[in-house]
């Protein structure tokens, strides 16, 4: 016994279902178009947010532990955004509150030691 496979094919002039017509034909190619992202529309960026907290946190109680954490915290949510021109507003504020929060928490540790330096020579 022999087995015979046949398919059916439409012949090339059988109209698609389709009210477009052939979806392959050149003429109905449509380029892509990125939809616009508008701020109020976004999910809110959890990384930014947790940020902004330590931040501010090591900004109040001159923790670097904290502004470290701010700081790693603004950096991946910075890397992470999936619209940049949107989200960026947010990230900066945050980043700028990390860094705020590190200064502060240095520049008390280098002034005791500078008071330390001068104690120690007199």
């Amino acid at each position: 016994q022999t087995f015979t496979l046949r398919f059916a094919m439409a012949p090339s002039d059988a109209k698609w279902p389709s009210p477009y017509g052939d979806p392959r034909s050149p003429e109905t190619i449509q380029p892509y178009k990125k939809p616009i992202a508008r701020e109020e529309d976004q999910d809110p960026d959890f990384r930014a947010l947790a940020s902004l907290g330590l931040g501010l946190a090591g900004l109040f109680t001159k923790n670097p532990y904290f502004s470290w954490g701010a700081l790693y915290m603004s950096i991946s949510a910075m890397c992470s955004m999936s619209h940049p021109e949107v989200n960026m507003k947010q990230a900066t504020t945050a980043l700028m509150f990390s860094l705020s929060g590190l200064l502060t928490g240095y520049i008390n540790e280098y002034r005791l030691r500078g008071h330390e330096a001068a104690g120690a020579a007199a």
